[in-house]
């Protein structure tokens, strides 16, 4: 797959030397290579369907390799990753936060040759995430409204068995507030925008407690700081909460992104 990706690379920069029905060759030639690539990142032998993409966003490698591929893939394609991402969140950040002396700690899976035991301890070692935050970010800017409260549903909903939500553990870490602030300012972005947005049934009222809830966890918790934090994230915040709430907020985020760059939305 990794040598398949970086012929599809190699074709896209020389596309733009080449006369009209060479480019039309070639791209015809990278839809397949994409579709190649994207079938055997799904997983199909999978046993559930959620299992999808999981194997190669757990290490580096496959991390690299699905950032690198999102630019290619059409709309859908890419919000499938990310879908994925955001219902692995918990996982990924558990393994790529995992610490020398944890990976140590920790026996060979069950069912784990010496050999394979060994490799899954040197990728938890790799924090690697951050690598698919730029990726990301260009498919949540495309995101509906509707899709992107589908998305925020998904993130702000309770594990199973367990109390806690990937919204908690999210601003814990670097990559996972990150995403969650990418998420909110597109919502914002979208609110804000003279463009109709032709929302679903229900969708208003769903941002509306979603943006509650996420106000109550950033104000009940130390924040970790971002990747990058969107200028519009306070603007936000601003449409729905009191002064008081907001001037909190304020104080919160502003502790937890000292030296972080402000990125326009």
């Amino acid at each position: 797959m990794y040598m398949v990706m970086l012929e599809l690379e190699e074709g896209q920069r020389k596309a733009s030397l080449l006369p009209e029905d060479e480019r039309l060759r070639l791209r015809e030639q990278r839809e397949r290579r994409v579709h190649r690539i994207y079938t055997q990142l799904r997983q199909p032998g999978a046993h559930e369907l959620s299992e999808e993409f999981l194997p190669y966003l757990l290490v580096a490698k496959g991390k690299r390799l699905v950032s690198r591929l999102l630019p290619y893939l059409s709309h859908d394609s890419a919000l499938q990753v990310l879908r994925a991402v955001t219902t692995h969140l918990p996982v990924l950040m558990a393994r790529d936060s995992t610490g020398p002396d944890e990976v140590r700690a920790h026996s060979r899976p069950v069912g784990c040759s010496r050999s394979v035991g060994a490799l899954v301890r040197t990728n938890l070692l790799s924090q690697s995430l951050p690598v698919l935050y730029p990726s990301l970010c260009q498919v949540i800017g495309g995101l509906s409204f509707t899709q992107l409260i589908r998305v925020l549903k998904e993130f702000t909903a309770a594990l199973p068995d367990s109390k806690e939500t990937r919204l908690y553990l999210a601003c814990k870490n670097k990559f996972g507030i990150s995403l969650l602030y990418a998420l909110l300012s597109q919502g914002e972005r979208l609110l804000s925008s003279d463009t109709p947005m032709e929302p679903s049934i229900g969708d208003f009222e769903s941002w509306t407690d979603i943006v509650f809830q996420v106000a109550r966890q950033l104000s009940q918790c130390s924040l970790v700081e971002p990747l990058l934090l969107p200028s519009n994230l306070l603007s936000l915040f601003c449409r729905y909460l009191d002064k008081q709430t907001v001037h909190q907020l304020e104080e919160s985020v502003e502790r937890s992104t000292a030296g972080c760059p402000a990125i326009p939305s």
